[in-house]
């Protein structure tokens, strides 16, 4: 490596900039290669290069596999692997590492430089050789005496344990295979700092530099990235806004898959803008990109602060607590002396109140009540004055309406009550007040038919729609404040358009094909021949369809033409002589015939 190095720095073309970009390109591809690096140790005799690539090949991409052995051959017990990425290395270690390997557990951590290993070996050595001194009592003179007499015969007697001690020290193989081993991985860790020796220059440590592209707003943070596209394409992509310093798409740490996110600092402020500005126009290989503006970490930390404080607090934009409010269970004291009828209605209700909040539109309302188990009888006012009585002396009431079948009329023209009804307040303290006093009590009907007071369960996209109208109307209206003269004109012209669209549409629909200059024959696919046939069957569908289309009542009766009754003529007989002849044969056949007295044969 440092050959090749030294190499691309000889070459008269390269600037000295460009050669310094080069060698430090080359010093983090092999810093990363290192980072990547295992060491595996107490491995089994009976392993080999093949079976270890096979049992660490499951996490991730091999470079090299190396068992160390000695100089006859014999296996060392130690071994080196070298992945590709420092994740999946990671992903090894932690699932090997003390797991059996071959019916034997193996020890797997990675690979040290030299001098952290020299220094972890150093620091072993001491906390060996510190030993603790206990303090105790001084001994009497008699016991000083004898301790005395045994130093001195344990030191003329070193020179005979120093020659037990070469006998008697026995060392397994393991013990001698593992310290073998930690020796080839200092000769093989050295290998690899010799060659980062050989380059020239020495690793400088510079300060981390942080930059204030973000505070400037040359930064944009991009959404929605497609997560095929690479830092080239989407760098094309934004180029068109102007030019960039860089652009980075965001990769997990562990899966080193896109996030479908992306960094991109632009050369210029204004070029940013435009970026920012693009909407829905900026696209990159089908994917609509979503600019926005990139945050400082200081913004980022507030933000995720203040999200983790909202996820403390409960959100229930539809109210959905509300939907309890008022239920009755049986065998509740409230349960006492209701009737089978309106617990069998209150079921039903609450049935339907389960059906309609599956909907995501649907929300129970803070100031509508619904009252069921209304009189017959009952109108708006009456309905309005037991709600009064039955709410605080502050309350507002905004709507008592009771609902009535349109198509039942009365004689009068009021439509037949449904028995039940709205009120809208304008606080929701007041709406719970009223439900709690109205709802199941036997007072206000009678003990068999209670009123069913619950909050009413309103449609978001209705209300929003109903919204939209009222203002319409009030900027339509010249008695209203918020009167605009311009909305009239804008809708008039909206429907002149329309018409003139309209009419466009139906006089291109009969024009047929446009004629182009310098095309002298019909093409294949206007053939005379099959366009015929098409249109045929284009017609026969037609009559199908017409014949089976569902028709309104309007068209029925558009269609349908009552014919006048056929006028039989009134032949006179005497005029017509078929009939004088038929007259006369009738007479003819039905005159009297005499009888005839019957007599014996031979008479």
């Amino acid at each position: 490596m440092a050959r090749q190095v030294r190499k691309k720095i000889n070459e008269p073309q390269l600037s000295t900039k460009e050669k310094l970009k080069l060698i430090k390109k080359e010093k983090k591809q092999k810093l990363k290669q290192k980072r990547a690096r295992l060491i595996v140790r107490n491995l089994p005799f009976e392993a080999t290069e093949e079976t270890l690539r096979e049992h660490f090949e499951k996490f991730g991409e091999l470079e090299d596999v190396k068992i160390l052995k000695k100089e006859d051959g014999k296996l060392v017990g130690c071994g080196f692997i070298q992945y590709k990425l420092v994740q999946k290395a990671a992903k090894a270690r932690h699932h090997l590492h003390g797991k059996p390997f071959l019916d034997r557990e193996i020890n797997v951590d990675f690979a040290l430089g030299k001098d952290k290993f020299k220094n972890k070996q150093n620091v072993k050595i001491k906390q060996e050789d510190e030993v603790k001194i206990k303090e105790e009592p001084v001994d009497p003179p008699e016991i000083q005496e004898t301790v005395d007499e045994i130093k001195n015969e344990s030191e003329g007697n070193e020179d005979i344990k120093a020659d037990k001690t070469e006998e008697n020290t026995v060392i397994s193989d393991e013990e001698n295979e593992s310290e073998e081993g930690e020796d080839i991985e200092e000769s093989d860790q050295e290998e690899v700092q010799e060659e980062e020796e050989d380059i020239d220059e020495p690793p400088v440590k510079k300060p981390k530099f942080e930059s204030n592209d973000v505070v400037e707003g040359r930064t944009v943070f991009i959404k929605n990235v497609p997560f095929s596209a690479t830092n080239d394409d989407l760098k094309e992509c934004m180029k068109q806004f102007g030019p960039i310093y860089y652009a980075l798409i965001c990769v997990d740490k562990f899966t080193e898959h896109s996030k479908g996110t992306a960094f991109v600092k632009f050369c210029n402020v204004e070029d940013a803008e435009k970026a920012l500005a693009a909407g829905t126009e900026l696209t990159l290989l089908g994917n609509i990109l979503d600019c926005q503006r990139a945050l400082a970490r200081n913004e980022v930390r507030e933000k995720n602060s203040a999200k983790k404080q909202d996820k403390t607090v409960i959100k229930d934009s539809r109210n959905l607590y509300l939907v309890k409010e008022g239920v009755i269970l049986a065998g509740s004291k409230a349960a006492e002396g209701v009737s089978a009828s309106d617990m069998a209605k209150r079921l039903q209700l609450e049935q339907y109140k389960t059906q309609m909040l599956r909907n995501l539109n649907m929300f129970v309302s803070q100031e509508r009540l619904v009252v069921h188990n209304l009189p017959a009888s009952w109108d708006d006012n009456k309905l309005r004055d037991l709600i009064k009585n039955n709410s605080p002396k502050n309350s507002f009431i905004k709507e008592a309406r009771i609902m009535r079948d349109m198509r039942n009329m009365d004689a009068s023209g009021v439509g037949k009550s449904k028995e039940f009804g709205f009120v809208t307040f304008a606080r929701h303290e007041d709406a719970i007040a009223a439900l709690r006093s109205l709802n199941n009590n036997p007072k206000i009907f009678s003990a068999h038919r209670r009123p069913i007071v619950a909050f009413s369960i309103e449609n978001r996209s209705m209300l929003k729609a109903k919204q939209k109208r009222l203002e319409k109307s009030r900027l339509k209206n010249p008695k209203c404040k918020d009167f605009d003269p311009n909305v009239k004109k804008t809708d008039e012209e909206k429907k002149r358009k329309r018409e003139n669209t309209a009419n466009l549409e139906e006089e291109r629909n009969f024009v047929g094909v446009a004629a182009k200059p310098g095309v002298q024959k019909m093409r294949s696919r206007y053939n005379l021949k099959t366009q015929a046939k098409l249109h045929h069957e284009n017609l026969k569908k037609e009559k199908k369809k017409n014949k089976f289309a569902k028709k309104t009542l309007k068209e029925k009766k558009q269609d349908f033409t009552k014919q006048p009754k056929q006028k039989m003529n009134n032949k006179k007989e005497a005029n017509d002589q078929f009939a004088k002849l038929v007259s006369s044969y009738k007479k003819k056949l039905l005159t009297v015939v005499p009888e005839v007295k019957k007599t014996k044969w031979y008479n």
